[in-house]
């Protein structure tokens, strides 16, 4: 059974030490997983993932539109 509790920690470590990069670092890690077929530890990983996302989501700068003129 997953702990959803060391999920968020773990998640929130990766976010904390690595930044925006995390979702990066997490993607990777979940893939790797995926690629040697370690399906019980895929779906740890896809929780992380799931978690650093939220967490990258939060921390975005708000986005500002940029209009060009049409010629």
């Amino acid at each position: 059974m997953i702990n959803q509790a060391k999920v968020e920690r773990a998640a929130r470590e990766l976010y904390e030490r690595h930044g925006r990069l995390a979702l990066e670092i997490a993607h990777e890690r979940a893939d790797h997983i995926l690629r040697i077929g370690d399906h019980p530890n895929l779906d740890t990983a896809l929780l992380v993932l799931n978690e650093v996302e939220k967490l990258v989501g939060r921390s975005k700068a708000p986005t500002y539109l940029h209009y060009s003129r049409l010629h």
